[in-house]
């Protein structure tokens, strides 16, 4: 009889995959239940459902939920009788395994049993259906665990504020908060943490604000994502005064920030132009041990190049590769383009190359910035030169290369070439936009060749491209250098427009 029963439930078990104690247990478990698996049913715990429930408690807590599972029904096929204790692990695993349905049936069942569900087994249900996405099911469960009883404890409460939280929803978990309080149950600074930083990941200052003076009555200290969440939200409104006096508060209590948070705050300072206020940020967090990375870095740059301190920017790039961190594309382009906008041509193509070695250089993006900054200097030999280059790279050309091209060409006082520009663009397929043609207008309007100007303007409207303020201005423009009106009163503009 023993041999048989091993058979039947060690093999589908696989029970060589317990730990050694594990495996003791349920050795001794089925052991003891061949023994007994005809006595008399007592009117307490069997002894049997003694044995089975560490067993399943441990390899719950181990999440290991499907070998749980599979012991209990075969613990059942052999005859094991379930107490509550066993039911109720059970039913967790199905909830923790968003298997609500099944856990139902498991509730059920303790109900037939002749017993009384507990506070956690509403609790386990709770955490099932938000598991599920189900809020209204679980906020359901909560309000009949109010009418019916059990009482909802701590734990339920938490649980339901951390979905709804994850959902975006912090104003429904400021209102389990009160509902708590009214209930005389004090929320945790777990909870209070989850909501108010819900409420600052959302947008919601003002009432993050007023929560956030309610804990410090209360004593309740943030931890650092909830503080790092404040500070985002009060940067984001450019409030960067309060978001230092909130950093400030958080070293106060002891609330370690880290490199987040730092770069939060150094992002605020760079945005507000306080670049030395940034630079003291990036000592005080190295000397704290939270080492910069290449967000720090970047975001400094980023406000260096934006104030036109583009040589103090390379310069910090230089630390960075000192402090063996590679810049990545994002710190590429901003210095690239912090470089073209300040003229220092020569500088962008050494970066333009450095970047091609660490293989971000075949970018679009950046042909596009250094054919513009080739463009403003005047340089349409070299701006050619790259927009050749991005062919031969395999790279294709998009509305905005050409654009950028023509107008460089229109600058200085070569409408045609650009003109031709429109046409090869036209022959790979790329369709002219309202730049594109004001663009081209205004070439012609600065060479005084208003009928050329008048012709595109036709043009344009035919192809359903609608002229804007800026085609109407610079047509107003090329009109008054020309000092004549007449011949010109056929093109469809609006003087209106024109004033």
């Amino acid at each position: 009889m023993f041999a048989t029963l091993r058979r039947r439930t060690l093999l589908p078990l696989s029970i060589p995959v317990f730990p050694s104690r594990l495996r003791t247990l349920s050795f001794h478990l089925l052991s003891h239940s061949s023994s007994t698996v005809t006595a008399e049913p007592t009117t307490g715990p069997s002894s049997t459902a003694a044995a089975l429930n560490p067993v399943l408690s441990a390899l719950s807590k181990a999440c290991r939920f499907e070998t749980a599972l599979s012991l209990y029904h075969s613990s059942l096929q052999s005859g094991l009788k379930p107490d509550f204790t066993t039911l109720h692990i059970v039913l967790d695993i199905y909830c923790s395994t968003r298997r609500t349905g099944l856990a139902f049936k498991v509730f059920d069942q303790i109900i037939s049993l002749g017993y009384t569900p507990n506070s956690i087994t509403f609790t386990s249900l709770i955490k099932g259906f938000c598991r599920e996405g189900k809020i209204s099911e679980s906020l359901k469960l909560l309000h009949d665990m109010k009418e019916n009883g059990p009482s909802p404890n701590c734990f339920t409460y938490a649980i339901l504020i951390g979905s709804v939280c994850a959902e975006s929803n912090p104003e429904l978990g400021l209102s389990l908060i009160r509902e708590m309080l009214v209930s005389r149950l004090e929320p945790n600074s777990f909870s209070y943490n989850l909501v108010f930083g819900s409420l600052c990941k959302t947008g919601k200052t003002k009432a993050a604000k007023n929560l956030y003076g309610r804990m410090t009555k209360l004593g309740i200290v943030g931890n650092v994502v909830s503080y790092t969440s404040f500070i985002v939200a009060l940067c984001r409104e450019k409030n960067v005064v309060e978001a230092e006096k909130v950093f400030c508060e958080m070293l106060e209590k002891d609330v370690s920030p880290d490199v987040v948070t730092y770069n939060t705050l150094i992002h605020g300072l760079c945005g507000n132009g306080q670049l030395e206020d940034a630079f003291k940020m990036v000592t005080e967090m190295i000397a704290l041990g939270a080492n910069p990375d290449i967000v720090t870095y970047t975001t400094v740059i980023k406000g260096l190049c934006k104030e036109r301190r583009v040589k103090e920017a390379l310069e910090l790039l230089d630390v960075m590769n000192h402090q063996g961190l590679h810049p990545d594309k994002f710190t590429y382009s901003i210095l690239f383009d912090g470089l073209c906008k300040d003229g220092r041509l020569d500088d962008a193509v050494q970066l333009f190359n450095q970047m091609k070695g660490s293989g971000f250089g075949d970018d679009i993006v950046c042909y596009n910035t250094l054919i513009d900054g080739f463009c403003k200097m005047g340089d349409m030999e070299g701006a050619y030169r790259l927009f050749e280059e991005i062919s031969e790279k395999g790279l294709k050309c998009g509305v905005v290369t050409y654009n950028t091209l023509m107008d460089g060409y229109c600058k200085i006082g070569k409408s045609e070439v650009a003109r031709e520009l429109l046409r090869d663009m036209e022959s790979y397929g790329l369709g002219p936009d309202v730049v594109t043609y004001t663009t081209l207008i205004c070439g012609y309007c600065k060479e005084g060749n208003l009928e050329q100007a008048g012709h595109l303007l036709d043009e344009m409207i035919c192809r359903g491209l609608e002229p804007d303020a800026i085609t109407y201005r610079v047509l107003a423009d090329g009109i008054r250098r020309k000092g004549v009106f007449q011949g010109v009163e056929g093109l469809p503009y609006h003087s209106n427009e024109m004033r």
